[in-house]
C-alpha cells in the first residue's frame, strides 16, 4: 500500500478534542436501511486500494440496488468527519487505521457496533466472517469506554518486524536480542552496517523501544508507561533496560552510518540495495522498496527477537486498517450490508492482489514478498503497535524524549527522566 498516507499521522489531537466534547449516542440513533449510503473514504482516487474499492462499489451498486456516493478524501478524512458530529450529517461509512479511528470515533463512543457484522457470513458465503481469520484480530483492537471491541471491522492487515536478505549467507534471522547483538558485532568486523533505520521517521524509531519494553516487561508493559497520567509508569525496570539496550546499538555503531540526518526513503532504500543486514519496518516494505533491491535480493521478514529473561511472548505488532459506522449515521444498515459484501473473498483479495497488501482473511493468499508476514502473524499473537498511544501523544511526548536516546545525546537514564517530564506536562496541559 501507500504507506506514506499512514505515516503522516492526522491532527488527531484537534479531532479528539472536538469529539470529546459531544455527548455519547448509542446505534439506536441510526435510522432504518434505505436505497443509498454515504462513504468518505481515506484513499484518494488514484490508488491501488481507490480501484479495489471502485470495482467492488459497482459491483455492490448492481447487485443490490443500492446507491453508495463514494467521496475520495485521503489520510485527513476523519479531520472532516470530526465537525459533522454535531450536525448530525454525519457519512454512513468511513476508513482510516484502527489507531486514528479510536479517538474520533471509538472513544468518545460515537461508533456503531458492528459485532454483527463478524456474526453473519460475508455476502454469498457460508462461514461467518469472525471464522475466515478475522476474529483472530479484533482483541488487540482497544475497548471503547462501553466496553466494545467492535468499532471496526479490518479488511487491510499492516504488521512491523525485523526484515532481511534471505540470500546473504551472513546473515540470518535472529530468534534472540543476543543472536541480533552477535550478528551486528560479526558485520561490523566486516565493516559492514548492521540496521537501517531512516531517523526522521520518529514511528519507525520508536519500534526499537515498544518492542523491547514489551518483550522484556511482558505485554502491555509499554502501553502501562503512555497511559499513566503521573508519569510513573516510565520508571517501570523493562522501560530502562529496554532503552539501555538501544542505547547499545547505537553506541557501539550498529545502526548505519548517517541514519540521524537520513530523510525516508534513503536509508531503507540502502538496505534494499544490500548495505545493512536488517531493517525493522513494516509490511509495505517490499512494495516500497522492489526497484532499489540488488539482484537476487530474496526479502524475508522475521518476528522481532526475544530477550533472555524476558516476560514478554511471541507478538508481532499489528496495525488495522478498516471501516468504521458513526453512530449517528442515517443509512447504517446499507452501510453494513456494504461491509459484508467487500469483506467477501471475492472482492477482498484485491487488497492482496491488486494493492499488494495483507488481508486479515486466512484464505486470502499474501502477495509477492508478504507470505512471511502472514505466516507469522498465524502462529504468533498480535499486538497494538504502541498500544494505548494516540499520535498527539507520541509527537509532544514518546518522539521527543525517544529521539535524543536513538542519536545518541542521552542515555538511559536521560531519556526516563526527560519522556516523564514531557508526559507530566501532557497530563496537566489536558486538565
Amino acid at each position: 500500500m501507500n504507506s506514506t498516507g499512514i505515516r503522516v499521522a492526522a491532527a488527531v489531537a484537534v479531532v479528539a478534542a472536538a469529539v470529546t466534547s459531544l455527548s455519547s449516542c448509542g446505534a439506536s440513533d441510526a435510522a432504518s436501511d434505505d436505497d443509498r449510503l454515504t462513504y468518505w473514504s481515506m484513499w484518494t482516487e488514484n490508488e491501488p486500494q481507490a480501484a479495489v474499492l471502485k470495482s467492488a462499489i459497482a459491483d455492490f451498486e448492481k447487485d443490490t440496488g443500492t446507491k453508495v456516493d463514494v467521496q475520495w478524501q485521503g489520510r485527513t478524512v476523519l479531520e472532516k468527519v470530526a465537525p459533522t458530529l454535531t450536525t448530525g450529517k454525519v457519512p454512513d461509512l468511513v476508513d482510516q487505521t484502527d489507531d486514528k479511528l479510536y479517538p474520533t470515533l471509538a472513544h468518545p463512543g460515537r461508533a456503531r457496533d458492528l459485532g454483527a457484522v463478524l456474526d453473519r457470513p460475508a455476502d454469498g458465503e457460508k462461514p461467518t466472517l469472525a471464522h475466515t481469520g478475522v476474529q483472530r484480530y479484533m482483541g488487540h483492537l482497544r475497548k471503547s469506554p462501553d466496553g466494545a471491541r467492535t468499532w471496526m471491522v479490518p479488511y487491510e492487515v499492516l504488521s512491523v518486524g525485523l526484515w532481511y536478505n534471505g540470500a546473504d549467507k551472513k546473515v540470518k534471522a535472529p530468534t534472540t536480542w543476543d543472536e541480533l547483538l552477535d550478528t551486528c558485532a560479526a558485520l561490523k568486523k566486516d565493516q559492514r552496517a548492521c540496521i537501517a533505520v531512516d531517523g526522521d521517521q520518529s514511528a519507525y524509531t520508536a519500534w526499537w523501544l515498544d518492542y523491547l519494553v514489551d518483550r522484556i516487561g511482558s505485554d502491555g508493559t509499554m502501553a502501562k508507561a503512555i497511559q499513566d497520567g503521573t508519569g510513573s509508569g516510565w520508571d517501570a525496570p523493562a522501560v530502562k533496560e529496554a532503552a539501555a539496550k538501544v542505547a547499545e546499538l547505537v553506541n557501539k555503531g550498529y545502526l548505519i552510518k548517517g541514519y540521524d540526518a537520513s530523510k525516508y526513503p534513503e536509508q531503507q532504500n540502502r538496505w534494499a540495495e544490500g548495505r545493512a543486514a536488517f531493517i525493522l519496518n513494516g509490511s509495505w516494505l517490499p512494495t516500497e522498496t522492489a526497484k532499489f533491491a540488488a539482484p537476487g535480493f530474496d526479502t524475508r521478514f522475521t518476528a522481532f527477537p526475544s530477550v533472555a529473561g524476558g516476560k514478554g511472548g511471541a507478538t508481532t505488532d499489528v496495525r488495522l486498517l478498516g471501516f468504521s459506522v458513526p453512530a449517528q449515521a442515517k443509512h447504517a444498515e446499507a452501510a453494513e450490508k456494504f461491509i459484508s459484501y467487500f469483506m467477501a473473498k471475492r472482492h477482498l483479495a484485491g487488497i492482496a492482489g491488486t494493492a499488494g497488501n495483507l488481508t486479515p482473511r486466512d484464505d486470502v493468499d499474501p502477495p509477492k514478498g508478504l507470505a512471511d508476514v502472514k505466516k507469522t502473524l498465524e502462529s504468533t499473537e498480535p499486538r497494538e503497535q504502541l498500544a494505548g498511544s494516540t499520535p498527539d501523544f507520541n509527537e509532544k511526548v514518546l518522539f521527543p524524549a525517544y529521539q535524543d536516546l536513538f542519536f545518541g545525546k542521552t542515555d538511559a537514564d536521560g531519556f526516563v527522566d526527560g519522556v516523564k517530564e514531557l508526559h507530566k506536562a501532557y497530563a496537566k496541559a489536558q486538565g
